[in-house]
């Protein structure tokens, strides 16, 4: 139990780390333009704040950068994990405490369902159940993660420029040159434009 809450605090603590570079927007307006023609640089879309708010409330940061239709995929991955978590906790505190009971000879609460395990199935279930429960915990905390991740990279990517004007064009080259000594050149073409 202490080993995914570990992982857990350590991977907070490095997408703090993560932090480190900040995003400007250069915004201009018609009042800066005619009075002092200096473009004013303000803040505009923070990644940090973005960051925060997914380690608060998840799904925050997505709402931030506009990203709103992520809520649910970010709630529906949290409660699956979370509902496995509850099962497989229940499951394995059920065997833990019929294993329990067998060893100290309370016979008046054992479990009637389970009477016709043996001592040994009983322990082997406890700990198949555990092993899911515990990976189970490690799925919360890396889809916890994956939206904390998910809005910093869109807070990054905020203002990334995909207009239409963005091609690559790959296109056969072949060249016949007059001089007979030089041939024939084959290859690729590939234009950027952006």
């Amino acid at each position: 139990m202490k080993s995914p809450f570990c992982i857990l605090v350590t991977l907070l603590l490095m997408a703090n780390l993560a932090c480190a570079q900040t995003d400007s927007a250069v915004v201009i307006t018609g009042a800066d333009t005619a009075n002092t023609k200096k473009a004013k640089t303000e803040k505009v879309h923070n990644p940090k704040i973005a960051i925060a708010l997914s380690a608060v409330l998840p799904g925050a940061g997505q709402v931030y950068n506009r990203k709103a239709w992520k809520v649910p995929i970010v709630y529906a991955g949290l409660g699956a994990a979370t509902y496995c978590v509850y099962h497989f906790a229940t499951m394995t505190n059920m065997y833990k405490f019929e294993y329990r009971y067998r060893k100290n000879g309370e016979t008046d609460k054992l479990d009637p369902d389970l009477a016709t395990l043996s001592d040994e199935t009983v322990l082997s279930e406890k700990n198949y159940y555990r092993r899911f429960m515990e990976i189970s915990i490690a799925a919360l905390a890396i889809v916890y993660m994956l939206n904390i991740v998910d809005a910093a990279v869109d807070a990054h990517l905020y203002y990334f420029d995909i207009s239409d004007n963005l091609a690559l064009s790959v296109q056969p080259f072949a060249r016949n040159y007059a001089l007979p000594f030089a041939g024939i050149n084959h290859g690729v073409t590939l234009s950027l434009r952006f």
